[in-house]
């Protein structure tokens, strides 16, 4: 068994263009030994984004705290806590935090 908490985790700044205001923690990953799915902990500041992206793996994302706009091939849709998120594979996405608290959620994705 694995067990971590999240501020023993390294705080990295997202800085591909586009991100502003977002951090990311790999929970879990191949370096644990995890041999299947990674999962990342983000944070994103109000008025902060992910950057618009997409990639040839789906993920899964799972809202903790905060709210965001979600957009993602043309589709926009409002998510808050509790809520959860499929994002298919080559689907252009992004995540923008219009908020007033900081948006926390789960992203987890199948090691490559």
């Amino acid at each position: 068994m694995i067990v971590k908490a999240v501020q023993d985790v390294e705080e990295i700044s997202v800085t591909e263009a586009g991100a502003r205001g977002t951090t990311i923690r790999w929970m879990l990953n191949r370096s644990d030994g995890v041999p299947t799915f990674a999962m990342r902990y983000f944070v994103v500041k109000p008025g902060g984004s992910t950057p618009r992206h997409a990639h040839p793996w789906e993920h899964e994302i799972f809202v903790i705290k905060g709210t965001c706009t979600a957009f993602c091939e043309g589709e926009t849709r409002h998510v808050g806590p509790d809520h959860a998120i499929y994002i298919e594979p080559e689907a252009i996405h992004s995540f923008v935090n219009e908020g007033t608290d900081d948006l926390v959620f789960l992203c987890m994705i199948p090691i490559q």
